[in-house]
């Protein structure tokens, strides 16, 4: 009878200690996922293009802005390119643009794996931004040698959206395609524009 008591102690102690190890992994990996999932209120990032050659270009794009939820994040952005072409019978072009931006993203599908089976954190953004950008005139674009023509401002609306992808806590990867609402024909740019940059959380 005491063995019987004992067994069913032992039994009853295994039982309980398990039921509590299974709780623990349960809410670990709970906490786990919210730390996953959980978004920072700062971050920055941007990116870098540089080529050289008959046509020498280097595009600098920095990024600031801050997540107000775990889908809707809003930014600004400031923008210097450098572009020196020889490929003209104009002549050697070469000039600089900058300016800067307002943007703001959604998350349209914010985990793949909420839909399907896939390793990455990875999803899915709608972009909107407006853009404005001090600019010379391109008369090699425009194959008009006025050469007098004044510097002059660009202000462009641009909607698009594209892949996101999570490197890591508060660090995501992006590649997006945007397309000029607002395009004038003063505007030498071609669109749609492909952006390939990164953010890092603060």
């Amino acid at each position: 009878m005491r063995i019987a008591k004992v067994v069913l102690s032992f039994i009853f102690f295994i039982l309980i200690t398990t039921h509590q190890v299974d709780a623990q992994k349960n809410q670990n990996i709970k906490n786990k996922s919210k730390e996953e999932t959980k978004e920072s209120y700062l971050f920055w990032g941007g990116s870098l293009w540089m080529g050289f050659g008959a046509y020498t270009y280097v595009d600098v794009n920095v990024i600031f802005g801050t997540q107000l939820t775990e889908r809707l994040s809003i930014g600004l952005s400031g923008k210097y390119q450098y572009y020196n072409d020889k490929r003209s019978m104009y002549g050697d072009f070469e000039t600089s643009v900058y300016g800067g931006s307002v943007f703001s993203q959604f998350a349209v599908v914010k985990d793949f794996r909420n839909l399907i089976k896939v390793k990455g954190h990875s999803g899915i953004i709608a972009h909107v931004e407006y853009e404005f950008l001090n600019t010379e005139y391109n008369y090699k674009y425009f194959n008009d040698p006025d050469l007098n023509y004044d510097r002059y401002w660009l202000h462009n609306i641009l909607i698009g959206g594209g892949y996101v992808q999570q490197m890591g806590r508060g660090s995501k990867s992006y590649i997006i395609l945007l397309w000029n609402i607002n395009e004038t024909d003063d505007n030498p740019y071609t669109y749609p524009q492909l952006r390939i940059g990164f953010s890092i959380a603060i």
